[in-house]
């Protein structure tokens, strides 16, 4: 039989680890517990051959995915094994007759497991192609020499791979010049050339408001699982996480941040996509990027320490993250980081002229990274560019009406440009008369974060 490729959306957790111990004593395959609008993306994308549903999970989640694997329009509609207690024969009745495959009862009971092995090879041998997984360990950063590995036994120690590498990045350890925890001492540091990658969830307090404490964790664990390993692969490490956004580095070439910027961008539209099929509101992230200097190194008291990274280019790249909100677009870079990319880079960038954020008093060359955008609205952005260079060239030197006149050209010819619309009203003589008296800088000063 194929490696199955399973979901388990919902239930408890005992549930879902009895399942998978079952699951992988038998060599049936491999078993990922999903949230449902998560394992809806994943059904969409073709990347999974049984869904395992528990039916005491909200009926609007167990129906949406219901719809979801039977859709007569999916090349291979997903085969459902509905879970539940003894005291919910209804709700699982009522999933048999919309479609599911089977269903087994819970708690599963470890010891006795011919019953689960015995349904799940029966759907593996109805004769779907196995497919490999997307992210394999291949596809995972390797482990560096003296880094620690997992032990032999597979029990953990008190500084084993899988016990410090939950909390501490390894590549942390490394940049130390450490091999272990252990060997980490108070005020160890070490200072070099980053680019810091910095996302965060638009109107996150406002969605946060609409739900329990519990429901807010679920789904920052989602959005989390969605961002990291993009992060991951690209060659980067998450330093922090801040509730509803990331803080993650890149030592390698700023081009690998900017690659990751966009793709986690394309996986929030796949995300969104499953959050709309199972009736959840879309979310929108920003991403700032900045590369510079940055000192990394642990901070805190002998006995108990974190580690930390402090620079002025997670300030800048923090405020670039806020300036997303301000143009409303996706991923906004400094010129740090497009002076650091090769000639030949792929990106689609527009400059944004020079931005002095708020609480700053230097400017910031920023652009715009549109890679990700629309297709029309990409097409018509670099089809305009000159315009748009001189538009933003007569905004530099101050000469805002003629600046005003062509990003309303701009505005008419791509009514979706948000930012042309912003310096289509920024560049008026209101404007001018703020700086009546004052040396005009040519640099846009931004007054929120």
């Amino acid at each position: 039989m194929n490696q199955l490729r399973i979901i388990y959306a919902g239930g408890e957790q005992t549930d879902q680890e009895a399942f998978k111990v079952i699951v992988n004593a038998n060599g049936i395959g491999d078993v990922r517990v999903l949230e449902p609008p998560e394992a809806v993306a994943e059904i969409l994308a073709q990347r999974v051959d049984v869904l395992v549903v528990d039916v005491k999970q909200p009926s609007q989640d167990v129906l949406s995915l219901m719809r979801t694997a039977t859709l007569t329009n999916v090349r291979q509609p997903v085969p459902v094994i509905v879970t539940g207690s003894q005291d919910a024969a209804d709700r699982i009745e009522a999933c048999l007759q919309r479609g599911a495959a089977d269903y087994l009862i819970t708690p599963f009971d470890a010891k006795h497991p011919s019953l689960i092995v015995r349904r799940l090879k029966l759907l593996g041998a109805t004769g779907r192609p196995a497919r490999q997984l997307e992210v394999t360990q291949e596809l995972l950063p390797p482990v560096a020499p003296g880094a620690p590995r997992p032990p032999a036994n597979g029990k953990a120690g008190p500084d084993t791979f899988d016990d410090v590498h939950r909390f501490v990045p390894r590549e942390f350890l490394q940049l130390l010049a450490r091999k272990s925890l252990r060997d980490v001492r108070l005020g160890d540091h070490v200072e070099r050339q980053m680019t810091v990658f910095f996302t965060d969830i638009r109107s996150f307090t406002n969605l946060s408001e609409s739900m329990s404490p519990r429901d807010n964790f679920k789904f920052l664990a989602s959005f989390l699982r969605n961002v990291t390993p993009i992060i991951r692969q690209a060659g980067g490490f998450v330093d922090k996480y801040l509730g509803d956004g990331v803080l993650a580095l890149f030592p390698g070439e700023p081009a690998q941040a900017v690659l990751a910027a966009t793709q986690v961008q394309r996986q929030m539209a796949r995300y969104n996509s499953g959050r709309q099929r199972a009736g959840y509101r879309q979310i929108r992230v920003g991403i700032g990027l900045h590369y510079g200097p940055l000192m990394l190194g642990t901070i805190g008291t002998a006995d108990q320490m974190q580690t930390t990274v402090i620079s002025d280019a997670v300030n800048i790249a923090s405020r670039l993250e806020g300036m997303t909100k301000t143009f409303d677009i996706d991923i906004v870079v400094s010129g740090s980081v497009v002076a650091a990319l090769p000639s030949d880079h792929p990106f689609k960038l527009r400059g944004l002229g020079s931005v002095t954020a708020k609480g700053k008093t230097k400017s910031v060359d920023v652009f715009e990274c549109y890679d990700t955008d629309p297709a029309q609205l990409a097409e018509l952005k670099t089809k305009l560019m000159s315009q748009w260079d001189a538009g933003m060239g007569a905004f530099r030197d101050g000469k805002l009406l003629s600046a005003g006149r062509v990003f309303a050209r701009i505005g008419e010819l791509n009514p979706t440009d948000t930012v042309a619309a912003y310096f289509r009203d920024r560049s008026t003589l209101d404007v001018a008369s703020q700086y009546r008296g004052k040396a005009w800088d040519g640099s846009e000063h931004l007054e929120t974060k």
